[in-house]
């Protein structure tokens, strides 16, 4: 098959997902003119779509290695059909967690909340609303996941923009009012966030799938799909509870280290999205050579992967520097925070090549199908480079010290699969999904 760059895919990945990343960040910011109590209740509601986006990346990841490794393998029968299937099973989900959300969504705030019934409620408000986007949200990942499998990924930066568009424009004027518009506050907020979910599935109907997909009952592909995904929203589970240990140690610096760590996180977030796109347009391209089974192609596009996401991350970290002493004015005017926010992306910045190079690894070896190593890898530096030495660094440097463990993170997860990468290579590592 013809051979095709990591560049080439990574650089429309990476504007569909710092477009999200930015229509997430205007929604802070509007919020924020409302109350520190809605600030903290969208808080609340954003922990919860990270465990919705955690499970929704069982059909990302899974469908993303059995489509690549079946357009190397030229069977777009199988392509259509894995689509098709994974296709009725995510909608389908969807809409059972939105229509189940009456008999739990109340008492797990609460209990998130720690009773607190102000905050409560107002998630509600805001989150009722918003998990309306639910089916719009899991129809979405899987065309995205379609379409840049088959090296079509405009389609789904099309349909990023135009949700990214119409929040811009819909969440401060339903939150906020205006133009003869009246001010919903935290309901206008998630309607709005619904409205342009939905808007931007339009992107697919212009664009229509270059595959056929076969719309059937879930069978034999989404099951492979799902047995795929699962390593990759477990690794999710994993780190969200040793980043809660994490945060743990941050805490211990008290509530200004929270609040500057809640803003470097807030910047980091964007500046890191090249390394995800990177990551899975890696998966695409080894996936694609193990389907063609053309395994020396496997090494050169890992190696690509690596060498792009090293040098994509590093100047990611020149521009986290470089931004650092003036990103916490943007959210507050206390000088001990935007101090503590420079520091956190200081630290941060330290980390990301290693980062870039280990995401770059993880998406070469799902591609070739084996799924697990990533988890295994993670679980281990999440806790033991990360997770426990946050703990102790924390009692003697405070929040900096937490924060310094990121690289000692970043840099063990290059390292560990650098050793996995040489010990078994792709031989070993290659296995066909279908």
């Amino acid at each position: 098959m013809e051979e095709r760059s990591v560049t080439s895919l990574a650089l429309p990945i990476t504007i569909s997902t710092i477009s999200d990343s930015l229509l997430s960040l205007v929604a802070l910011i509007t919020v924020s003119k409302l109350s520190t109590t809605a600030v903290a209740a969208t808080g609340l509601a954003a922990y919860l779509f990270f465990v919705i986006n955690a499970l929704a990346s069982v059909f990302t990841g899974g469908l993303m290695v059995v489509l690549a490794q079946a357009i190397g393998a030229r069977k777009e029968d199988i392509a259509g059909s894995a689509t098709g299937e994974t296709l009725c099973l995510a909608f389908v989900l969807s809409v059972l967690i939105v229509l189940s959300t009456p008999y739990w969504l109340s008492s797990y705030f609460l209990a998130v909340s720690s009773g607190n019934a102000e905050v409560t409620e107002l998630a509600l408000e805001y989150t009722f609303l918003r998990l309306l986007s639910l089916p719009a949200l899991f129809v979405n990942i899987v065309l995205a996941s379609l379409y840049r499998s088959v090296d079509k990924p405009w389609p789904s930066v099309y349909a990023s923009l135009i949700n990214l568009g119409l929040g811009l424009l819909l969440i401060p004027l339903f939150t906020l009012g205006g133009f003869n518009v009246k001010a919903m506050g935290l309901k206008g907020a998630g309607f709005a966030t619904t409205i342009s979910s939905y808007f931007s599935l339009v992107a697919y109907a212009i664009w229509k799938p270059p595959i056929r997909i076969q719309l059937t009952v879930p069978g034999r592909l989404s099951l492979k799909v799902l047995m795929l995904g699962t390593p990759m929203a477990l690794e999710r589970f994993v780190a969200s509870i040793a980043h809660n240990i994490y945060v743990n140690a941050v805490a211990k610096g008290g509530t200004i280290a929270l609040a500057a760590h809640n803003i470097g996180v807030n910047v980091e977030s964007l500046i890191i999205q090249p390394s995800f796109a990177i990551s899975l347009a890696t998966l695409v391209r080894t996936g694609q050579e193990t389907g063609a089974r053309n395994l020396e192609s496997v090494s050169a596009r890992l190696r690509e992967g690596v060498v792009v996401g090293a040098i994509t991350m590093g100047l990611a970290a020149l521009a986290l520097v470089a931004l650092s002493p003036f990103a916490g004015y943007m959210f507050t005017s206390d000088p001990e925070i935007i101090r503590l926010t420079q520091a956190y992306l200081v630290l941060a910045a330290l980390s990301e090549i290693g980062f870039g190079i280990s995401n770059a690894f993880y998406g070469a070896m799902r591609g070739m199908g084996s799924v697990w190593l990533p988890l295994f890898i993670n679980m281990i530096t999440v806790v033991f480079f990360r997770a426990i030495p946050a703990q102790v660094l924390a009692e003697k440097y405070g929040a900096i010290g937490a924060w310094a463990t990121q690289n000692t993170d970043m840099y063990g997860r290059a390292l560990l699969a650098s050793l996995a990468w040489r010990i078994l290579g792709a031989r070993r590592l290659a296995k066909r999904v279908f």
